[in-house]
Formats: C-alpha cells, sequence, structure tokens
C-alpha cells in the first residue's frame, strides 16, 4: 500500500480505539493471511476488539472479506482480508519533458487511468495550459471506478512553485506561461489541490524510505532534460517564501555565454548542459534520439554517447557548477538523478572534477550519490498528503 504507516494517528483527541484501527489496518495490508483470529493472536488484542474494528473496517469500504481458508488448529474456517486500494484515488498532473500527464493512482500506487499531451513551448501560456490541464482531469476522471472516491489532484511539476498559494509562478519549458493559479482548476473540477516542484517531492519520498539520510544535509540534482536541485537539513526540505529554491540551471556560466535558454536570458547552465539544449547537436549524427528521459538514457547507453563531443562541454560545464552550489550548503551528501549522470562514465569524471574543486578542509566531507529518477517517489509524494488526510478521519470515525 502506498500509505506510509508508520504514522500511526496521535494526539490529545486521538483515543486507544483510533490506534487499534489504524494498527489493524496497517497489519491488514502488510500481511497476505491476515484473519480476524490471526490479527487477534499477532497483535494481541481480544478478538471482540479486532472482530469490531474489522466490521467498521469494512463498511468503511477500506478492506474486503476474501476466500475461507482452513482455521490453524481445529475450529470453524476463518476468512481472509483485504485491502481494497481501489476506495480512494487521487489525481496526480505531472510533467515529462514537454508532455503534461495526468493518472489515477489508487492507494497502493497503480495507474488506474492515464492520459496526456504535448505542449508547444512557446504557444503554451496560462490559458492553453489550464484547457489542456482541466481537459486531462475530464477525461481520466471519467475512466475512475464507480466506488472510487477521488481525494482531489496533486500536482508535480518543474520550475518555480508557490506551493503555498497552489501557484506555478515560472517554468523554463513554457516561458509564455506566467504565474498560472490552480485555484481555478479546483474551481472548475470542485477537487482539492496540493501543487509542489517534483523535486521537492521525490526527495521527501526518498528521505521516508532511508531514515539515515535525515541526519545532516542531502543536496539532491536532477541533470536531465532541465537542470535543477533541491535540499533538505535533518529530514526536511527547505523551500524560499517565492516557491524558487536550487535553480542552478540558471546560473549563468563561461560556457553559455552567447547561447539563448528557454527562460528567455542568455548564458545559463540549461543552454549547454540539459538536454533539450544537446539533442539538437546530437540529432545531427543520431536523428532519433528522443526528449524522453527514460528513453534517451537508454538510447545513449546504447550508442555509447557519453564521448559524444556536445555531452563532454556538457560535463565540462556542469562540475564547476555542481561544486560551486555545493559550496553555499557543504552538503553531507549529493544525490544526482537523470539519464545524464547515470553514464558511470560521466558519473567518474563528474566525482573526480568535484573533488578536486573542493576546498582541502571540505574533500572527502561530502559523498556522491547515483541514484534512480523516481517516478514512484514523485507520485507518493504528490498522492500521500489525500490518503493520509482521507484515512485520519476513517481511523477516528467507529460506530
Amino acid at each position: 500500500m502506498l500509505i506510509g504507516f508508520d504514522q500511526i494517528p496521535s494526539g490529545a483527541n486521538v483515543s486507544a480505539a483510533d490506534r487499534d484501527k489504524a494498527r489493524v489496518f496497517a497489519a491488514i495490508c502488510e500481511s497476505e493471511d491476515a484473519t480476524r483470529k490471526r490479527l487477534a493472536a499477532r497483535m494481541k488484542l481480544r478478538p471482540t476488539t479486532v472482530s469490531q474494528l474489522v466490521k467498521e473496517l469494512i463498511e468503511d469500504g477500506v478492506i474486503r472479506e476474501s476466500q475461507r481458508v482452513d482455521a490453524e488448529r481445529q475450529g470453524r474456517p476463518e476468512i481472509l482480508l483485504q485491502p481494497c486500494p481501489e476506495r480512494f484515488c487521487v489525481l496526480m498532473v505531472h510533467v515529462v519533458s514537454h508532455d503534461i500527464r495526468c493518472s489515477l493512482v489508487d492507494m497502493a500506487g497503480r495507474v488506474i487511468s492515464e492520459d496526456m499531451t504535448q505542449l508547444n513551448d512557446k504557444e503554451a501560456d496560462n490559458r492553453v495550459i489550464y484547457d489542456r490541464i482541466c481537459a486531462l482531469v475530464d477525461s481520466v476522471r471519467a475512466h475512475a471506478p464507480e466506488a472510487t472516491e477521488i481525494l482531489g489532484i496533486g500536482i508535480a511539476v518543474p520550475g518555480i512553485i508557490d506551493s503555498a498559494n497552489r501557484r506555478w509562478v515560472y517554468s523554463a519549458r513554457w516561458p509564455a506561461m506566467r504565474s498560472l493559479s490552480f485555484d481555478e482548476i479546483a474551481d472548475h473540477t470542485g477537487l482539492s489541490i496540493r501543487a509542489d516542484r517534483n523535486l521537492n517531492l521525490e526527495l521527501t519520498t526518498r528521505l521516508m524510505r532511508k531514515p539515515e539520510e535525515r541526519e545532516g544535509g542531502v543536496l539532491f540534482i536532477h541533470w536531465g532534460y532541465g537542470i535543477g536541485s533541491a535540499y533538505a537539513w535533518k529530514g526536511m526540505v527547505i523551500e524560499s517564501s517565492i516557491g524558487s529554491f536550487g535553480e542552478f540551471g540558471h546560473w549563468s556560466v563561461h560556457a553559455g555565454a552567447g547561447r539563448q535558454c528557454h527562460c528567455g536570458e542568455e548564458g545559463c547552465l540549461e543552454a549547454v548542459a540539459a538536454l533539450w539544449a544537446l539533442l539538437p547537436e546530437i540529432r545531427e549524427q543520431f536523428p532519433d534520439a528522443p526528449s524522453d528521459e527514460s528513453a534517451f538514457e537508454a538510447y545513449m547507453k546504447q550508442h555509447g554517447l557519453s564521448g559524444h563531443p556536445a555531452i563532454v562541454r556538457a560535463v565540462e560545464a556542469f562540475i564547476p557548477a555542481l561544486a560551486n552550489l555545493n559550496k553555499a550548503f557543504f552538503a553531507d551528501r549529493i544525490v544526482l538523478t537523470g539519464p545524464l549522470a547515470s553514464s558511470p562514465e560521466i558519473f567518474e569524471r563528474l566525482r573526480q572534477g568535484f573533488d578536486a574543486l573542493m576546498p582541502e578542509y571540505a574533500r572527502g566531507k561530502c559523498a556522491l550519490y547515483l541514484a534512480r529518477q523516481g517516478a514512484q517517489d514523485v507520485t507518493q509524494g504528490a498522492t500521500l498528503p489525500f490518503f493520509q488526510s482521507r484515512m485520519h478521519e476513517i481511523f477516528l470515525r467507529h460506530d
């Protein structure tokens, strides 16, 4: 199940019955052989308590009775209990290259329905993006199972996001879009909305999975179609008041002099090192090189592109930018994701170049890691708050 069950309800208004209900649900989700009798024995709860809580969870629609199985000892056959992950779903809107995608995701992280649209980088203004997102949401929502309750819309996008006010301030991919209010989409759909940077969501979920990274500072870098970063200190992802943080892809770099960036400025790191900037030169020799990040990663490996002149120049520009970014944080860990960093040859060049540019007192104190791009982490980060909030209501409701 997608929900983080380590977060059992707590607080002054939470009773022992509330916590037991959450624990019983978690146990059913984590076990393939849960029955009332087995739950009572494993959890050391009274059988009548388990029966009552199971009855409530069935009436809430979040678990179901499955097949009968023989009792472990003499007695009547028992009935297996299973979660109903499709009981609640969240619509997730996210960006892949120049595509906007909408997925209907259940509590197990399964995609029930999905649709996508491609946007022209120059023509996609606020109205075009608003219309496309609304059309996607309407299309995907129409395929929701009849018994499913859609809890809201989780939006994960690149660029500058004012998450507190649900506003997409800016994205270099679509420079004609400025300060798009997601509240208008909430009005259109009648659903609540949460919006955040995709990198923030990915890092948040990663920290949930990796408690060892909640100590000290983690600098999370994505190097792909665009370039960006997120930073966490002791398990908390840092954000700015205007929604911009870690946009080092739009730092001015010497290697980018005279190169036009999608953001409208000249000389940005992205203009010399991002995948969108590399593709024209790469396609002169490899015309079928894809822009989708996952597809490009496989293509780069298949065709041995790590030594391509455009990529070599990109690495040379990326190394000092990464070193300078770290000098602002002196992180304990740097985690790199994206198709370009995924090449072992490129990663080794990055590591050596980065170490050489660190001050002597800081050398060896920051570990570089390569990670797979966590599409599932972004999905969980965008949908989890909705599931947790709704299940919290379930756990606190009793007959």
